[in-house]
């Protein structure tokens, strides 16, 4: 059954309550997730955690806004939903079709238009429309479900004159979070489109990312100028073994991995684990790149969490002729992005 109430949060605003609503999805393992209609933000991810024996406590496994201000603020854009662009464009300025677009920054203090709008706009809740009550169309029998939607206009940012519409379903169970986007061209042309998601992850038991690692099944990264834009053409990618885990201690990452290799299921899984007992979060996506942030220069909240970022594509997708095919979006077309987190047990 489907469990999602509206309410509103509990963020504190200079002393008062804050007033944008947020949903609630509740599991019956005790796993819950809280997210914001104000971009479709996950605040919340709590899951059982320990041996799967014992009794678990429910931890919390995403380091999201704590306040309603940091939320309003776009602070290090926590869970934020990366879209209709994701990552940076370069200097703001896009072709598309022969045509030159201008964006500004998306929230005030970013140094240039970043990780897209659709976080800043308002989502709404789409009703289950299973007449029974349960969840519809849930892929686990198991889990609970809820589907947000949101409408890009073509006035709601200057430079960006495309309308889409977007539905994002999370469905929750209790050691998973699966998600799957799916966006449509609904305006008269075609439109450049690319997703992704900007969650920060923790690993309980642990101040900071400096004793974990970190395996990405990945053939290359990607290089960057000063300004984290990808190199021209060929030169971005750098091969890399695939195999083989990183320590995090001492290790800092503002980086892509690319060419990512799938698992006999066609999902690739990037891990967060704990070495000693083999503990941690996956984040599984079917396409696309992974960005990994180990949260450098976050001032009191860095290196508390590292960012596991699924993207559609690169850094810079919509000026990179390479990335042409994976960001068009022809009237009434429709992409799916599908991706999500999982609990690593301990080792037995």
């Amino acid at each position: 059954m489907t469990s999602a109430t509206v309410c509103s949060n509990a963020y504190i605003v200079e002393g008062q309550l804050g007033a944008l609503p947020t949903v609630s999805l509740v599991h019956a393992s005790g796993a819950e997730l809280v997210v914001a209609l104000r971009g479709a933000t996950v605040l919340a991810w709590r899951a059982p955690w320990g041996p799967g024996s014992a009794p678990r406590e429910i931890a919390d496994l995403v380091d999201g806004y704590a306040r309603e201000e940091e939320l309003l603020a776009q602070d290090a854009t926590r869970s934020g939903l990366m879209f209709p662009f994701s990552n940076r464009i370069a200097g703001g300025t896009y072709v598309f079709d022969g045509v030159t677009h201008h964006l500004g920054p998306v929230a005030p203090g970013e140094p240039e238009a970043m990780h897209g709008f659709a976080r800043l706009l308002d989502w709404d809740v789409v009703p289950d429309e299973d007449p029974a009550g349960g969840a519809a169309n849930v892929g686990d029998a198991d889990a609970v479900a809820l589907t947000l939607a949101v409408g890009v206009r073509s006035d709601d940012a200057a430079g960006y004159p495309f309308e889409l519409e977007a539905r994002i379903r999370f469905e929750l169970t209790e050691r998973t979070l699966d998600v799957t986007w799916s966006f449509r061209n609904v305006g008269q042309g075609a439109a450049p489109v690319a997703a992704g998601w900007h969650p920060y992850l923790r690993v309980p038991g642990h101040d900071t990312i400096d004793g974990l690692e970190l395996h990405v099944p990945a053939r290359s990264t990607i290089a960057t100028d000063a300004r984290l834009i990808p190199l021209d053409g060929d030169a971005a990618r750098v091969p890399r073994d695939v195999v083989g885990a990183a320590a995090l201690a001492g290790t800092c990452l503002d980086t892509a991995f690319t060419d990512l290799v799938p698992d006999v299921d066609g999902r690739a899984r990037t891990r967060v684990l704990d070495p000693s007992t083999g503990a941690g979060i996956e984040m599984w996506q079917e396409r696309g790149a992974m960005h990994v942030y180990t949260g450098d220069g976050l001032g009191a909240r860095a290196r508390a969490a590292i960012a596991l970022e699924p993207v559609e594509t690169l850094t810079n997708a919509f000026n990179r002729p390479d990335c042409a095919p994976d960001v068009r979006l022809a009237p009434g077309e429709e992409r799916v992005f599908r991706f999500g987190l999982r609990v690593v047990e301990p080792r037995a």
